[in-house]
């Protein structure tokens, strides 16, 4: 009964501070960050292990620490990263999780987790046109993309599961020049090579087109090499464009090569009518990241392989050496297991599935569709101020700009300081990347709850502390 009593008043203690904390964090009330050096924090905080513990007096004190120090990612100014914003349903789904502290291995100790996975596995193979097709989740996006390059690599050399590569010609996979890094990644893992790692030039507006492939073929050929994937970017990390998605299908269909799509940031726009197109090509493809604790806010992590081929996944990645957890049974063909490069697993579709059971598919098309409404907004309120400028064309959910600095001032530094001010102080986290011309701010529009009159904050606040640091900014010598 003490054990009892002492659980429920600390879990009442933490509910209570959490919920402070969020509501502070959601309304903006607080800084989205308390920034302090990494000397400094060591100094506050008290991070040794003792050999004495101390108790179920250091939860919520510990717990308050820690959330004084958090950067608050639910807050209307973090804009900085391919995350954020608060989904309650997903949250309790996440709290779920660890109450219960499951593996997903095997059906025996993870009936409902299991079957969530694969009703959520379904339903996301029902957006991609394809009439076949298995999955899984995964350890984030980068991890999707190598096990699509092995399932690729496997796939067309059929004995390099059990033989290795060592016998085969160098080979090559040809990605835009503005993929993403786990590609490379993935290239060094599965023994490619991040030298057979094609980058291909991308237009004007972020895309990968069919003919800059053809070239980028003929040129990796002559080197002697031998390509066996493409891989199309939906949504890339800085500009958030979409490749050609069907003239890499055609180009992937030609030269029979593994068509991989990385939606790992854009596939859940695939959610809303109104940007399908963008996805034009998806049916033909092999396979397709998508990362849920992206677009549709569910806790870190959440993300999801997709494949077209039903049986690859069991096929190509299970060993058969592991009959201690793997027992042929009545429920064993629901292990999922062996279609993992994981053995122990956490549970990542309870979160999810509570959040789709919440908002429903309509109701996740609206938090799409609004966000790209925000996007829209956002890139009319600097093409209409007079001291920012537009950076990129927006083509989805990023929006590059910067401020405008006087003739002879070094506009990258001078933005780049303004963006470490504005964290340092705990107005807004928003990051930043370097484009053909020149550094630019990324706001990243993922958080559904923002707002038209959020956003109106954000850059009178950014335009604001940039005139401030304007004054006391080294001015150029003539």
């Amino acid at each position: 009964m003490e054990q009892s009593s002492v659980r429920k008043a600390a879990l009442a203690e933490v509910l209570e501070l959490v919920d402070s904390w969020l509501e502070s964090s959601l309304t903006g009330e607080a800084p989205v960050i308390d920034f302090k050096t990494p000397e400094e924090l060591k100094q506050e905080l008290n991070l040794s292990l003792d050999g004495k513990g101390q108790g179920e007096e250091s939860i919520a004190a510990e717990t308050r620490k820690y959330l004084d120090h958090a950067v608050r990612t639910a807050h209307p100014a973090y804009l900085n990263q391919l995350f954020g914003g608060f989904n309650l349903a997903a949250f309790v789904g996440e709290v779920l999780t660890a109450a219960t502290n499951t593996s997903m291995y095997t059906y025996e100790v993870a009936p409902v987790a299991t079957l969530m996975e694969m009703t959520i596995v379904d339903k996301m193979l029902s957006y991609t046109g394809w009439k076949t097709g298995t999955g899984g989740m995964m350890t984030g996006g980068s991890n999707t993309n190598l096990v699509a390059m092995l399932l690729a690599r496997n796939s067309i050399f059929k004995g390099a599961k059990s033989e290795g590569i060592s016998g085969l010609p160098k080979l090559a996979v040809f990605v835009s020049e503005r993929a993403h890094f786990s590609m490379l990644k993935a290239a060094n893992t599965t023994g490619i090579g991040a030298n057979g790692v094609i980058k291909v030039p991308v237009d004007a507006d972020g895309r990968m087109r069919g003919e800059a492939l053809e070239t980028a073929l003929k040129e990796t050929i002559k080197k002697g090499m031998m390509p066996f994937m493409v891989c199309s970017t939906a949504g890339t990390t800085e500009t958030g464009s979409f490749d050609a998605i069907d003239e890499a299908a055609d180009f992937a269909e030609r030269h029979a090569l593994w068509h991989h799509v990385d939606g790992s940031w854009g596939g859940s726009l695939i959610l809303s009518e109104d940007r399908k197109q963008l996805f034009k090509g998806l049916d033909r493809a092999d396979s397709f990241s998508w990362n849920p604790h992206k677009l549709m806010n569910i806790p870190l992590i959440c993300s999801v392989l997709l494949v077209k081929d039903p049986n690859i996944m069991r096929e190509e990645i299970s060993s058969h050496d592991a009959d201690y957890i793997y027992h042929e049974n009545a429920t064993s063909d629901f292990d999922l297991g062996p279609a993992s490069l994981q053995c122990g697993r956490r549970v990542d579709s309870l979160k999810l599935w509570m959040a789709w059971k919440y908002y429903g598919d309509d109701g996740y098309a609206r938090r799409i569709e609004h966000l790209t409404h925000l996007a829209k907004y956002a890139t009319e309120k600097i093409e209409e101020s007079g001291r920012l400028e537009l950076m990129f064309p927006t083509q989805t959910l990023n929006v590059n700009f910067r401020f405008k600095v006087p003739e002879g001032i070094d506009s990258d530094r001078f933005n780049e300081d303004l963006r470490y001010k504005l964290i340092r102080e705990g107005r807004a986290m928003v990051n930043y990347c370097r484009l053909d011309n020149g550094l630019s701010i990324r706001l990243i529009l993922l958080n559904p709850d923002l707002t038209e009159t959020d956003l109106d904050h954000f850059f009178d606040m950014f335009v604001a502390t940039a005139e401030t640091q304007l004054k006391g900014y080294p001015q150029p010598e003539y």
